[in-house]
């Protein structure tokens, strides 16, 4: 990307001083010309080891305060008064968002805009701000300072858009931010990318349109500009149509030209480059970045999950698809699974698809854990794949798994005092894994506190108790909200509800499950109450679910439907209450949210305004946010 040196006269070295002339420059305008801002020789050092330096600052603050949650947080929300405050500041910057209701889009939390503007004024600022933008006349070259230095920022980028583009990478080890929330930042440096890219490209074109030499210019340098111009194409399809308008047009047909139009890329922009100054170093920076990341979930899937694995399809009665995957690893609430089927023909066998996991790993060391997705019909695969277990249900089908990635903080989660969980529509089976584990850890805790025996060493004659590392803490309460359009998917949820507490054990009275499940829209009418709160979850197996009602057995307080939920519910509100209530005993609350845009847009700023509150004293204790995007691939 950056011009061709040859015009440039050779240096002369001068008796044993260190004085050049630069002929046929005068001593005055050679003096001016190798200033740090205009010498092209160092042009690479000078714009784009500082573009270096800003993205690695940048991902550096999110690991020093990884760093310093992990090991200086407080549990239960204790601690000094000003870490609470200052733990709310970083939240409310985190959570606080705005919502453009035409476009059905939520914006970046206002903390990551900000981040963005640091990194718009980091970029004008360099470019622009240095003088000139062009050559007064031609004895300083063919390549305008404005698109020199234009090219270096643009190039310095390339690394940073690949290490944010894989599912594995280097940023989310270092920092534990997964993945998928790192694709703003893919696709805001793609756009500095690409603008870039042509506040480096226009300056030559009126350059030599001003000295009237363009043809010639063209002509002289056929390789060097047709090579930029086919890579500044390709440069625009891949920013541009990875927009989620055209992206949801057809997921397999983006993933394909993505990945196509990346390869063409890279090699017409590497051929444009050259082997000018260190352009050559960002390419193999980018390879030592991407490529490990690339090829490790195809080792991890072919080497530790196998080529062997079967899916098998069933239709729920609210139509959604259940697709089930015994597997022996291990994952957590919240976490996806991206799922490549090899027998719906070869578009689909070259594109993978993520799904949020609706179960928990089994408990006991020797069960078979299995993989749980509960998937709405749609386009494409989905509408494949519902057909196929309409016409064969029960049947199975040969699946590659990469993941888990994503999920939950599992040492927020324990550290919460209270959990409220919200979903929308398809993402009710997300909120499974939250039940089971919360009942789970109740379980444990009680065995723990009564000294129950959960396994018998082989070895010995004496019994031992098995206990997990977090049995002794976890959230005292959950509490969650369900809302639907849907009548069937209303009975649906609380049956599953209801065959999860019949797997479970536990007796501990003193925790308690609140289920509220909200019918909107026409089926809204037909329900009289939808809520049931459920104390001492203890089911058995011989439990059944009558209207409403889960029947426990015998010895056991019935669970009974209490008031009715129609109609959408008011979430700022609910959290509004539900934190006072949680923060008066200056204990913390979670919220979690799994649904569409507008829904993620009140929960997560319902818990900044409680983070305000927070900061501005009126509130001691901790709320804690976490949304999984509804449709985000």
């Amino acid at each position: 990307m950056m011009g061709n040196p040859a015009w440039l006269p050779q240096p002369v070295q001068l008796h044993s001083s260190r004085a050049f002339v630069c002929d046929p420059l005068t001593a005055e305008q050679c003096a001016w010309y190798k200033q740090r801002w205009h010498y092209w020789y160092i042009a690479d050092h000078v714009f784009a080891l500082p573009t270096i330096a800003f993205f690695m600052c940048a991902i550096g603050i999110f690991i020093i305060g990884h760093f310093i949650s992990g090991t200086l947080g407080y549990r239960r929300s204790r601690g000094p008064l000003l870490w609470q405050k200052l733990i709310a500041v970083v939240r409310y910057l985190s959570y606080r968002g705005f919502h453009v209701k035409s476009l059905k889009w939520n914006s970046a939390p206002v903390g990551i805009l900000l981040l963005g503007l640091v990194g718009t004024i980091f970029f004008f600022g360099m470019d622009l701000i240095p003088q000139p933008y062009y050559w007064s006349s031609k004895i300083y070259g063919n390549s305008p300072a404005l698109a020199t230095r234009s090219g270096w920022l643009s190039l310095a980028c390339m690394p940073f858009i690949f290490a944010t583009a894989s599912k594995t990478n280097w940023i989310t080890l270092l920092t534990a931010v997964s993945y998928e929330r790192l694709q703003v930042f893919h696709r805001w440096i793609s756009y500095a990318f690409f603008i870039l890219a042509l506040m480096h490209t226009f300056p030559f074109i009126v350059y030599h349109i001003r000295f009237h030499d363009i043809h010639h210019h063209l002509s002289s340098n056929l390789v060097f500009y047709w090579t930029g111009i086919v890579a500044l194409v390709f440069q625009a399809w891949l920013t541009f149509a990875s927009h989620s308008t055209i992206r949801n047009l057809g997921y397999e047909f983006f993933k394909m030209t993505h990945l196509f139009a990346v390869v063409l890329f890279m090699v017409t922009f590497f051929w444009h480059c050259g082997f000018r100054l260190s352009s050559w170093d960002y390419f193999i920076a980018t390879a030592a970045v991407y490529v490990p990341c690339y090829v490790y979930p195809w080792l991890r899937t072919y080497f530790e999950y196998g080529v062997g694995q079967k899916a098998q399809l069933l239709v729920e009665d609210n139509g959604f698809i259940r697709i089930t995957v015994p597997v022996k690893f291990n994952w957590k609430p919240g976490q996806h699974c991206f799922l490549r089927f090899t027998s719906f023909g070869l578009l689909h066998t070259l594109s993978s698809h993520p799904f949020t996991i609706c179960s928990l790993p089994a408990a006991g060391p020797n069960e078979q854990s299995e993989l749980v997705f509960y998937i709405r019909q749609g386009t494409g695969l989905t509408a494949k794949l519902q057909q196929h277990a309409v016409e064969q249900p029960g049947s199975s089908v040969p699946v590659l798994i990469d993941g888990p990635y994503g999920g939950i903080n599992e040492q927020q989660y324990y550290d919460g005092g209270h959990l409220l969980v919200i979903a929308g529509g398809s993402g009710a089976g997300w909120c499974f894994p939250f039940i089971e584990q919360f009942v789970r850890q109740r379980w444990m805790s009680a065995d723990e506190e009564h000294g129950q025996i959960v396994s018998t060493d082989d070895k010995s004659d004496f019994p031992t108790k098995v206990v997990s590392k977090s049995a002794s803490s976890g959230p005292l309460s959950l509490r969650v909200i369900m809302v639907t359009r849907d009548f069937n998917s209303r009975t649906w949820f609380l049956r599953t509800i209801n065959e999860l507490l019949a797997k479970s054990s536990a007796t501990d009275s003193s925790s308690h499950i609140d289920v509220q499940v909200y019918v909107t829209g026409a089926d809204s009418q037909n329900v009289n109450s939808t809520h049931i709160a459920i104390e001492d979850p203890a089911p058995k197996e011989s439990d059944t679910l009558a209207g409403d009602k889960i029947i426990p057995e015998e010895g056991h307080k019935p669970i009974l439907p209490e008031k009715e939920c129609q109609g959408r519910p008011q979430l700022p509100q609910i959290i509004h209450e539900e934190a006072t209530r949680v923060l008066e005993s200056e204990q913390s609350l979670n919220v979690y949210v799994c649904g569409p845009t507008t829904m993620q847009n009140d929960v997560r700023n319902a818990a900044a305004e409680e983070n305000l509150n927070i900061i501005t004293g009126s509130k001691a204790g901790q709320v804690y946010f976490h949304a999984e995007h509804f449709s985000w691939a």
